[in-house]
């Protein structure tokens, strides 16, 4: 099985600190009260793209022209590490038109990518369905231009296998992704690099021994799945067998997207799942797909996890951006969140604070 290691770009790693260690005050100053100094904070957030072709060229999302993350950055930069899901191939010089003749093709340029890196994102899966709308040019362009905005790309399509472990150092933590999709545009064709790409059905034969694999030498394990139905309010029932199947297999995170609306949020066996996190910049601002937010996830030294999400709304004026939405702002997305996690399938419930929802330590104090 390969293994890619790499290091989190705005994060210096530091020894693994035990009880009585000198100098942990100062390492940890901006603990928030009560938190672990051992513990560490990753960010989740849904789906990115920055434009379409549509009839006549290409609609364009100018992130030049208005940062689109600005609103949320606050969020993204407080966490050890960020992440979404890059729905976009990204090219230097991107073709007048779709390289398939449709309009539901999605690239973007270098200097639109570096807005995620300005915001804080760290991490970008590229397992999803529009990796290859600018063919093979566009798959091999897109992971050198993410290294050159400072973001490290997992999921990518390559050579076999078609599955990987990719690790990442998160404060001297060894931290394990894991990227899949169900979904593509299209049929893998030959001698094209491979996609991490697999049916519901095989889905869990695949990727349930690289989690049993990863569980064993890191201190965190995460999948990223592209995965369900578009605009669907619940997962299927196969996602829900498939996350769950992971956690046993000893996932810590499972973190969805591709629906384009937010799904509810499950704590199962102390991991957590997030099913849908929905868009996160898109140029869909209907009622429920402009609806978004930074799910926020604490593990402390033990692997006890405690849960934050902050809501936020895609705005279409002056150019398409999202924003924080704490309060009155953003009580429709919480309701949402909290609603479809606690459905009779996922049976979740969250705290509701009046500015996010959050979910407590599933450990006793100690």
């Amino acid at each position: 099985m390969c293994e890619i290691r790499v290091s989190v770009r705005r994060l210096v790693p530091v020894a693994f600190l035990l009880a009585g260690v000198a100098g942990c005050a100062s390492a940890h100053a901006d603990l928030e009260p009560g938190e672990s100094p051992d513990a560490i904070t990753l960010a989740f957030a849904g789906d990115v793209m920055f434009g379409r072709f549509v009839e006549g060229g290409f609609a364009a999302i100018e992130a030049e022209k208005f940062p689109p993350f600005e609103g949320v950055k606050a969020l993204l930069q407080r966490a050890d590490l960020a992440m979404v899901n890059l729905e976009t191939p990204v090219m230097a010089a991107p073709p007048p038109t779709s390289a398939w003749g449709t309009r539901m093709r999605f690239v973007a340029t270098p200097s639109r990518l570096v807005t995620l890196t300005d915001a804080g994102v760290d991490v970008v899966s590229l397992a999803n369905n529009h990796h290859y709308d600018m063919r093979t040019k566009g798959v091999a362009e897109t992971p050198g231009h993410c290294q050159g905005a400072g973001l490290t790309a997992i999921g990518a399509a390559r050579e076999e296998p078609r599955f990987r472990i990719e690790t990442i150092e998160v404060r001297g933590r060894r931290v394990a992704a894991i990227a899949a999709t169900t979904v593509r545009n299209g049929t893998q064709r030959e001698h094209e690099p491979l996609l991490p790409f697999a049916t519901p059905r095989e889905l869990r034969e695949l990727v349930t021994p690289l989690v049993a694999e990863a569980r064993a030498d890191h201190d965190l394990v995460i999948v990223a799945m592209h995965w369900g139905v578009e605009y669907a309010d619940q997962p299927s029932r196969w996602q829900v067998d498939a996350a769950r199947g992971f956690v046993d297999a000893g996932a810590d995170l499972v973190i969805g997207s591709h629906p384009h609306v937010l799904q509810g949020i499950e704590r199962y066996k102390g991991a957590i799942i997030a099913y849908s996190l929905g868009n996160f910049l898109f140029d869909n601002t209907l009622l429920v797909p402009r609806q978004t937010g930074v799910l926020t996830v604490t593990v402390d030294g033990a692997g006890c996890s405690s849960a934050r999400f902050d809501p936020a709304l895609v705005h279409k004026l002056p150019e398409h951006h999202v924003k924080a939405a704490p309060g009155k702002k953003g009580k429709i997305v919480r309701d949402r969140v909290r609603t479809l996690s606690g459905s009779r399938q996922l049976k979740t419930a969250w705290t509701d604070d009046g500015d996010a929802l959050l979910l407590p330590s599933d450990c006793p104090a100690r």
